[in-house]
């Protein structure tokens, strides 16, 4: 996220509120429950609050206003002015209540939408183990170029994808991996990955656990930032570090907070299916959305 970039806007002539390019309408009602949670500081009958834009990097820009007497006709004109008097935590106690005001709004309105967000997680989260074993076996198709005589590689690179190409092969004897604890089972990174982040190869490829990710929680991860994307409300906002450092576990039991608000009956659950192969005849409908990630895929999410 940009330092520059817009966090929230209000403005009280149009009377909007936006956040992340959504943009809600206020009625005056909650224009004038805004204007009482701002204060005086901020808002007042004659120094009236116009426009309020916060940035990522703790600045603001804020136009007001204000009613002044003009002795020349003897009545009142209205004088618009940049507004710089309010501290950084002015700013942001005012940012924080536009912000909780927002999420309110948001939930609001996807409530609306619950039978919308329910299809949505449907197709989110039914994911894993049907393409889980497609997923290694599609990334040693990708790499079958990697083998062939004229690949455009030094044996060095192909050294790196013979022993990619044969830890995905060693894989299947992997008890987890027979019990489909898709959870317990990492998957290489690839060689591309691998150069791009020790391009000296100072650390023997696959001798290092950062050579190695849990695929199955890089993909609950990658759905899951869906579902936030979609909702888009304030109190789901994080960093791209904090998404990083979160378990999925975590991401997941915020995301349900949320759901909870929405619909009683709306929750993200990881559901584990086994393959068709493996199905009894009575195990029931497959619902939700299949992926075969290609290798570039892969790399991206890697």
């Amino acid at each position: 996220m940009d330092e520059t970039t817009p966090r929230i806007q209000l403005n009280t002539l149009d009377g909007s509120l936006w956040y992340n390019h959504r943009i809600e309408k206020l009625s005056q009602e909650e224009l004038t429950e805004i204007k009482s949670l701002a204060g005086e500081f901020w808002w007042t009958d004659n120094d009236e609050l116009i426009m309020l834009t916060t940035y990522f990097d703790g600045t603001y820009q804020c136009e007001r206003r204000k009613k002044v007497w003009s002795y020349r006709n003897g009545t009142y004109a209205n004088t618009v002015y940049k507004f710089v008097a309010a501290t950084q935590t002015q700013m942001k106690d005012f940012e924080s209540k536009l912000l909780a005001k927002f999420d309110a709004l948001r939930i609001e309105r996807l409530k609306q939408e619950a039978d919308k967000i329910s299809g949505i997680l449907s197709d989110e989260y039914n994911i894993l183990i049907n393409s889980f074993k497609t997923m290694r076996n599609r990334m040693l198709i990708d790499t079958d170029w990697s083998q062939l005589a004229d690949a455009p590689l030094s044996d060095d690179d192909k050294a790196l994808y013979r022993a990619f190409r044969q830890y995905l092969r060693d894989m299947p004897e992997d008890p987890a991996w027979m019990s489909n604890d898709v959870f317990q089972v990492d998957f290489p990174i690839t060689p591309k990955v691998y150069l791009q982040n020790d391009p000296n190869r100072e650390v023997e490829y696959l001798s290092a656990p950062e050579h190695f990710q849990n695929q199955g929680a890089l993909r609950v991860k990658f759905n899951l930032a869906r579902v936030y994307k979609y909702l888009g409300v304030p109190g789901l906002a994080i960093t791209d570090e904090e998404w990083n450092s979160k378990s999925y576990e975590e991401l997941t039991a915020d995301l349900n907070k949320y759901l909870s608000k929405i619909n009683q009956d709306l929750e993200f659950k990881i559901q584990l299916k086994v393959i068709e192969d493996d199905r009894p005849a009575d195990y029931g409908e497959e619902t939700g959305q299949r992926t075969q990630p290609t290798i570039d895929e892969i790399n991206d999410i890697t």
